[in-house]
């Protein structure tokens, strides 16, 4: 038996435990045709799909870079999504978004949606709320802009700490509906996402931020 079916509607190929499509979000599916069950069973069963990230990697990350890992996050994974969505996605562009006042928050907004669509298409339970991670988002850029022009140092590391942690937030509440996605569309061929050299720099040039900060 085959560990995957064919949507009725687009013949989109999916993991036989979707319960919808992730192309079209149909909910009928039938069997695979003899041709795909050959291939999948030649070769999609022994593709990995190196995607997951997990909470604890994210946190010690957000916490080590002084909450800068947002930027590679938006980045591996707005690379990751391109594939999903079929749209034209441009992962550096966005990531550094974030560094743009207020439009970051737009596509923060879009990040979230595309994450919140594709799980609820797959069926997948997910508490993620595009709205309230904007939120999020934009009480991390008031108290980041009010860090800056503090004159009391203590102060000003308290709002940066609220800061990292609000990052650190929407990054895990985000991935964890993307990782439940990714469970769900891949099944036991996805493996957790390598550590890659620009995620170590990032969190190297936090951890010096974070030394000259304190010191």
């Amino acid at each position: 038996m085959s560990d995957y079916k064919q949507c009725s509607r687009c013949n989109e190929v999916v993991s036989i435990n979707s319960r919808f499509c992730v192309q079209c979000g149909h909910g009928t599916f039938s069997d695979l045709a003899p041709n795909l069950v050959e291939r999948t069973s030649n070769s999609n069963d022994q593709t990995k799909f190196f995607l997951r990230l997990e909470a604890s990697r994210l946190i010690i990350a957000s916490i080590l870079s002084g909450g800068l890992y947002i930027f590679y996050w938006l980045y591996i994974t707005w690379k990751q999504l391109a594939k999903e969505t079929n749209d034209q996605h441009f992962p550096v562009w966005h990531a550094l978004t974030w560094a743009v006042p207020f439009y970051q928050l737009t596509r923060l907004h879009r990040h979230a949606t595309v994450i919140q669509g594709l799980a609820t298409k797959a069926g997948v339970p997910t508490t993620l709320n595009a709205a309230t991670v904007v939120t999020l988002g934009f009480a991390s850029f008031g108290l980041g802009l009010a860090a800056l022009y503090t004159l009391q140092p203590l102060m000003s590391f308290v709002m940066s700490v609220m800061v990292m942690t609000l990052t650190t937030t929407i990054i895990v509440w985000n991935q964890g509906a993307l990782n439940a996605y990714w469970v769900m569309r891949y099944g036991e061929n996805l493996h957790a996402a390598p550590i890659e050299k620009a995620e170590g720099v990032i969190v190297v040039f936090g951890v010096l931020v974070w030394a000259s900060t304190l010191a």
